[in-house]
């Protein structure tokens, strides 16, 4: 396996692209003016309920992130993957590759599952996403955690009881504590798919999960210890527990942020001898999990539909085009012919433009996560038609859209006007599945730990009713008018989601956003 592109290539694309791309840096277009009410948007979205298309909205999050650390019978952390160890070091003060983040107030996302689900049905979502932990439920090398598979199938069992469809991500950055390589100092020396045998590690871990989510046996005991009744088991049984698999989560940013940003274990920043080695591992890895999906489902009503998660931003300025085409390349390492996978997941949040000047990053728009660009709502149109363009014949469902804002004055706005243009996107013709937003409950991020606040809600607010808003509106307000205009369109909740996108609109001007 080939890495997809040249020093050569790279070369060629960067001069086309600083020859042609130069207009595109001078400033942002201001978005034109909007209305959900407008006489176009009801026809689009009753026509893409016919159409099955922008059939699903939710949320996602990862299960390390929505609990960082798990603890053993006596109230210790466990260090069983790369992350438990770099969060533990934090906690004892002792070096860690993440030394700004905020580890106090850590999520427990599994002991309290039942309060995240519940409110994410209360906003009227129908899927919800997360992930497996591949360290955890493997922490010795031929070793699999079968009981806390069982609370995992308990998850994916209250959803699909409750009325939703589950999107399960099987790999979500975390590696096992084995495979990873630290020197006297313990720091992080060689990360997990650097290790010779992990596809052989990789390997055990899925068939394992995979005889837990198709084989009735396993699955039928979860059903009854939940006291769902007979015909919810039976539907479920016949359906099969999980449809929507992730296989790998954003592989671009495990090799990028691993090897070249150095923000990520395994911390390299000139890490690019070992990228050919790990993109190999990745696709290998994501085929053999294709592969045993696809056969451990063909007998459900509902056969598993496989997909990656790919992170795809929007690039303007000189190099643009070049950026664009990068991100083709690099999708194509996995889905090659396009015969790997079923659909495409996009993950976008925000714009980046190289080179800007200091006048020019001072009239952008930007949250609170310090490593992205800059927000930009109507970019996502754009990439939905690049990836569209890519892969015709694929259906698309965004996996992740996100805001960081502390004070919750300008994420609204942002929500709604990312909104208006996956609607635009559908309008266009692209085979827009569905929607999911990073995140319902407040999370830990890679560099920053619990100080980003991506979540509609902290898990302490989950335990009573949300509060809501007595001057002007709050995210969850707006993302509840969205589920519920898109999932059942009408005149009525057209109007809801406009006079939501007029209050954002007002409170986003008063907070100083840039238009």
């Amino acid at each position: 396996m080939t890495l997809p592109f040249s020093r050569r290539e790279f070369l060629k694309q960067l001069a086309v692209a600083g020859s042609a791309g130069l207009a595109s840096v001078q400033g942002s277009q201001s978005p034109r003016p909007f209305s959900f009410t407008a006489p176009e948007t009801l026809p689009v979205l009753l026509a893409a309920q016919k159409g099955r298309r922008l059939s699903y909205i939710g949320s996602a999050t990862s299960h390390f992130q929505a609990e960082p650390l798990l603890y053993d019978t006596q109230g210790s952390p466990l260090v069983l993957s790369d992350w438990e160890y770099e969060v533990t070091r934090r906690l004892k003060g002792q070096p860690s590759g993440i030394p700004h983040a905020d580890v106090t107030n850590l999520p427990r996302f599994l002991a309290n599952k039942t309060q995240y689900l519940h409110r994410s049905a209360a906003l009227s979502e129908n899927m919800f996403r997360f992930s497996l932990d591949f360290g955890r439920l493997c922490p010795k090398a031929g070793e699999f955690n079968y009981p806390l598979m069982a609370e995992y199938m308990r998850a994916l069992a209250l959803i699909k009881a409750q009325g939703q469809e589950p999107f399960l991500t099987l790999h979500h950055f975390t590696m096992p504590r084995y495979l990873i390589k630290t020197d006297r100092n313990g720091s992080i020396t060689a990360g997990g798919w650097e290790h010779p045998d992990v596809i052989r590690h990789f390997r055990f871990f899925i068939s394992n999960v995979v005889a837990f989510l198709y084989q009735e046996p396993r699955i039928r005991p979860i059903l009854e210890q939940l006291q769902l009744g007979r015909e919810i088991q039976d539907r479920i049984l016949h359906e099969g527990l999980v449809r929507y698999v992730m296989t790998i989560n954003e592989p671009a940013v495990t090799l990028f942020n691993g090897y070249l940003g150095g923000t990520m274990p395994p911390y390299k920043r000139t890490g690019v001898f070992a990228l050919r080695r790990v993109l190999s591992r990745l696709v290998e890895a994501h085929d053999l999990a294709l592969n045993e999906l696809k056969q451990a489902s063909v007998t459900r009503q509902a056969p598993a539909q496989v997909c990656i998660g790919h992170n795809w931003q929007y690039f303007d300025g000189i190099i643009g085009r070049l950026a664009d085409e990068f991100q083709r390349e690099w999708t194509a390492s996995f889905e090659r012919d396009g015969q790997h996978s079923d659909f495409l997941s996009l993950h976008y949040y925000f714009r980046q433009t190289i080179p800007l000047g200091s006048r020019e990053q001072r009239q952008r728009d930007y949250g609170d996560q310090p490593s992205f660009g800059d927000i930009y709502p109507q970019g996502i149109l754009k990439v939905l038609e690049l990836m569209h363009s890519s892969y015709p014949s694929k259906q698309i469902l965004i996996g992740e859209i996100g805001f960081s804002d502390q004070h919750d004055r300008r994420r609204p706005y942002w929500i709604l006007e990312t909104i208006r243009y996956i609607i635009d996107a559908v309008g266009h013709g692209l085979p827009v599945r569905g929607v999911l937003l990073w995140s319902l409950v407040n999370n830990f991020e890679w560099e920053f730990g619990m100080s980003q606040k991506f979540g509609l809600f902290g898990e302490a607010e989950l335990s009573s009713l949300p509060v809501q808003s007595t001057n002007g509106i709050k995210s969850w307000e707006a993302w509840r008018a969205v589920t519920k205009a898109i999932l059942a369109p009408s005149p009525e909740k057209l109007k809801d989601l406009q006079r939501a996108y007029e209050l954002a609109y007002t409170q986003y001007k008063g907070a100083g956003g840039h238009f």
